[in-house]
């Protein structure tokens, strides 16, 4: 039987179906998203078993961070080639299933949750992760068939890759607005984040919320110090405080702090000369994603407890979409002070 050669150069040439550049793009996504957390837990040795898309215990640390580096590369190799060899597909899709097995667990652990709103909250990042694992999935199984040869578009993989890595952002904001569970016992530190001020030099409504959730912690015995963290509006924090029946003596101000990471080491510093460096921040719900990632990178054991609201926030909608960009922003911050500060190689 003779072969047809043009004929097969021409079915090379032909255009790969979309589903399969949609999928390559969530392969990069997720391989960046993979590499950045590794190199956070390089630059500021945090858990790579509590990593950002799930949680990997009972694996050691060694194994955690093999499993993300051989995740992401893997990924990474099937974003630039679906067709994959054998064994190198057979790995790939042993680690998709690996972090799918670990997200199809937690999403066991939150079906036990009783109150039906913090269950669907908690219920976005792990089934969020899942689908964008899923995604790949489907390419890494189809890679090498048939139908799926061609040349996907790199327009339609970039956007894919950008839209993974936004979706992720997202789920990790919703979800993790859920507050955490207060301890048992009282910590040394409440720690109220300060914010935007109102016009007329008054609390806004965002600060009296964070505010009256602080003192109410301090007067529950939930802590032992208030300590209110911004610029010029702590004074106006101050005298709410004393307002709320908080004693003075209890009450520490600095007015140092520019923005959320600022005020992260604020409380990082305020705990040095203690031996229980544990501590619960107050903020609104939208940040509380991004204070836990902050305080673990400085070694803090965070309770991070969201602002009882009265109202919704003016423009909340606008805050939530410009603390996605904070939060990925903050998630490519360990790779940049990583190559900045890298040394360089030897003079030639």
């Amino acid at each position: 039987m003779k072969t047809d050669v043009p004929a097969l150069k021409r079915f090379a040439n032909l255009p790969a179906p979309g589903w399969l550049a949609v999928s390559r793009g969530a392969g990069f996504g997720l391989a960046i998203l993979l590499g950045l957390n590794l190199m956070e837990v390089f630059v500021h040795s945090t858990s790579a078993v509590e990593n950002w898309l799930t949680d990997l215990r009972p694996l050691s640390q060694p194994m955690g961070i093999t499993v993300l580096a051989m995740a992401s590369t893997s990924l990474l190799m099937f974003g630039m080639r679906p067709a994959l060899p054998g064994p190198v597909q057979f790995a790939t899709f042993v680690f998709v299933a690996v972090f799918t097995g670990f997200c199809g667990r937690e999403l066991w652990q939150i079906s036990r949750i009783e109150s039906e709103p913090d269950r669907t909250m908690a219920m976005i990042q792990p089934l969020g992760i899942l689908m964008l694992f899923a995604v790949s999935a489907v390419g890494i199984l189809a890679g090498n068939s048939d139908t799926a040869r061609g040349h996907s578009s790199w327009i339609a993989i970039f956007v894919s890759t950008i839209l993974t890595i936004l979706c992720f952002a997202i789920v990790i904001v919703q979800s993790g607005g859920l507050s955490d569970v207060k301890p048992a016992e009282s910590v040394p530190t409440v720690m109220v984040i300060g914010g935007q001020q109102a016009a007329n030099g008054n609390l806004s409504e965002e600060l009296s919320d964070r505010v009256t959730t602080g003192c109410r912690l301090i007067t529950d015995k939930s802590g032992d110090r208030l300590l209110l963290a911004g610029s010029s509006e702590t004074l106006a924090m101050q005298a709410l405080a004393l307002e709320s029946k908080v004693p003075e003596e209890k009450i520490d101000v600095n007015s140092e702090s520019g923005d959320l990471e600022s005020a992260i080491r604020i409380a990082t510093a305020s705990t040095k000369d203690q031996s229980d460096n544990r501590v619960i921040i107050v903020s609104h719900w939208f940040e509380l994603a991004r204070i836990r990632i902050a305080a673990k990178r400085d070694g803090l054991q965070v309770t991070a407890i969201a602002a009882e609201q009265k109202h919704a926030l003016f423009s909340q909608n606008l805050r939530v979409a410009r603390e996605v960009v904070s939060l990925l922003k903050s998630l490519c911050e360990p790779t940049i002070a990583y190559l900045l500060n890298s040394p360089a190689g030897p003079a030639n």
